[in-house]
């Protein structure tokens, strides 16, 4: 879709970078800059920067960078044109002209879980129905449940959803791309969940957005089936009744693993209860369950996966700022069974006295030794302490060395010796990680071809990333560059790219800043300009340094992985360049 120039250069003018952004991230002002932290990956340092000069942003920790529109397209999972639109209704602007056909199979695929979701709970009450609301009946599921979560039903038939889409107007590729429909061998469609009881997976929007669907017997393929990705869905990201668990207005979730262990605790009054959606615990979900809570209890399944299911989330959670405990499940095997089993009261009680975190590392280390065996206390302590060692406050740690102490009748004092020995491999080990992790950054972490010879260390693209930048923060510097440079004399892809839509909008007579030439650029051109503007924060380029990078790119000799990846008619054209500079 062909959004004009104008209308953008309105639409940056209209959201300052620092209002679209701080509305999602708490931001401190540092200087010019802003800085927090990172919306797209857990972290505890701030290492998120907003560059208000540039209307850009950029983080040091994981390379997400862009302008207002790519924030609000990441943050929001939306496509180009529709976050576009979304800030666009957000400043009172007319939305622009579209012929978008992902933002319309979008919102095609939104009527038809709608309508599909309808029809599946139309099923359950049924004649077809009939096994399946028997079936809910045993698991102890009142009307009002099914009711509040959509329940329904998919027919045992091949196509039975497909014809009924059919006939409401919907195509074959749009059911396919809904993961409503697939097709066979033979090309034929037939439906993907087929004798099944189904629950609706619903946004924080109010969107149908998947279904999750259970088998009643022990044949017909996997125990629960799921929609796969799709163009409103991603299963890494979302979470079931998280919609719900929100308007509890607690501060704690319960995180369980099925559907039905949701469902249960929902109706036994636990309505901040929520579930991954077929998957482990993703970084995205953590970070999201971390926006509306302080506190998580994870209620996983007793059995050996679940417990390695709450040890991986449990290490996914110490990244984000959220309170973590873990129940323990005597005598039932998932919270669904135990509520049954011994009732509600006795479940609440279960998680007022929820381990902690640590208890919990702590409690399966000590399953793991035989502390009344000299080497099985060594080990024991060593790795307990190695866990001590990653928790900030002191004072914990200190409780936990007496009570360490108090279990094995060990000498406080040679437990803390230990702690300090876990405390320093620790900080070497940090450290390590840390200067790999900086060897990466800087201006240099993304150029990869060869330096140029002569002892002359500036490499050829680091030349052509400066004169772009230069270009981006001071459009003064334009007659400068345009008198003499051509498209021709940029080797890098993404800069020779930005070069010939930065001096085709200042033909239009446009003021070219980052966040207008982002429109005309791909998304790895973006990152790529996001991470040079940031890595010059700092630096004021004079008209000086400006020559100096002109005259580096216009004699520099071209690398031979350069020479490698350039056409022949792209090299004749660089080699008579040369000669009439060299006349």
């Amino acid at each position: 879709m062909a959004i004009p120039a104008h209308y953008i250069q309105e639409l940056l003018q209209r959201n300052s970078v620092v209002d679209v952004i701080g509305g999602h991230v708490h931001l401190k002002r540092h200087g010019r800059i802003y800085k927090g932290l990172c919306p797209f990956h857990s972290e505890k340092t701030p290492s998120f920067t907003v560059y208000p000069e540039t209307q850009s942003y950029y983080c040091f920790g994981c390379g997400a960078g862009g302008d207002i529109i790519s924030f609000a397209k990441e943050i929001n999972g939306l496509t180009y044109v529709e976050a576009v639109k979304m800030l666009a209704q957000q400043s009172g602007m007319p939305l622009p002209d579209e012929d978008d056909k992902l933002s319309k199979l979008k919102s095609r695929i939104y009527e038809m879980n709608k309508i599909a979701a309808r029809y599946f709970h139309a099923n359950l009450n049924s004649e077809k129905g009939k096994n399946a609301r028997i079936y809910l009946r045993q698991r102890q599921l009142s009307d009002k449940t099914i009711v509040n979560f959509g329940l329904g039903y998919a027919s045992d038939g091949w196509q039975d959803l497909c014809n009924y889409l059919k006939r409401k107007g919907f195509s074959e590729e749009e059911m396919v791309s809904a993961y409503l429909a697939a097709r066979s061998s033979k090309g034929n469609i037939y439906d993907i969940f087929r004798d099944r009881i189904i629950f609706p997976i619903i946004d924080l929007r109010g969107n149908v957005i998947a279904f999750g669907g259970r088998r009643m017997g022990d044949e017909g393929g996997p125990k629960y089936l799921n929609s796969g990705d799709t163009p409103v869905f991603k299963k890494s990201n979302g979470l079931f009744a998280l919609n719900l668990a929100k308007k509890s207005g607690k501060e704690t979730f319960i995180l369980a693993e099925g559907y039905m262990d949701v469902i249960s605790l929902h109706q036994a009054g636990f309505n901040n209860a929520i579930a991954t959606l077929g998957t482990a615990l993703t970084g995205q979900q953590a970070k999201l369950i971390a926006d509306y809570a302080k506190n998580v209890v994870i209620a996983y399944d007793s059995d050996e996966a679940g417990q390695k299911a709450t040890r991986r989330a449990m290490d996914i959670f110490s990244k984000e700022d959220v309170t973590v405990q873990v129940l323990q499940m005597e005598g039932a095997k998932d919270p669904d069974e135990y509520i049954k089993k011994f009732g509600r009261d006795r479940f609440e009680a279960l998680i007022e006295n929820a381990n902690s975190a640590l208890d919990f590392e702590l409690l399966k280390l000590r399953k793991q030794h035989d502390i009344k065996d000299t080497q099985g206390r060594i080990d024991y302590l060593t790795k307990a302490c190695d866990v001590l060692a990653a928790i900030p406050s002191p004072v914990l740690q200190d409780v936990y060395c007496s009570r360490l102490a108090g279990e094995t009748g060990a000498d406080k004092a040679s437990i803390k010796l230990q702690l300090e020995q876990s405390k320093n491999k620790l900080y070497r080990s940090n450290n390590y990680k840390k200067g790999k992790e900086m060897l990466k950054e800087g201006v240099a972490g993304g150029i990869k071809v060869d330096y140029r010879q002569q002892g002359n260390t500036l490499p050829k693209v680091f030349a052509q990333q400066q004169i772009i930048s230069a270009l981006i923060r001071d459009n003064d510097f334009f007659p400068v560059v345009d008198s003499q440079l051509t498209e021709d004399d940029f080797t890098d892809t993404d800069m020779k790219k930005a070069f010939i839509e930065y001096k085709r909008l200042k033909a239009e007579g446009q003021n070219v800043s980052y966040a207008l030439l982002c429109h005309y650029l791909d998304e790895g051109a973006r990152k790529n300009l996001a991470k040079i503007n940031a890595t010059n924060a700092e630096i004021i380029m004079t008209s000086n340094d400006l020559q100096m990078h002109i005259n580096n790119l216009r004699t520099a000799p071209m690398g031979q992985n350069e020479i490698k990846q350039t056409s022949v008619e792209d090299l004749a054209k660089r080699i008579e360049s040369l000669k009439e500079k060299k006349k």
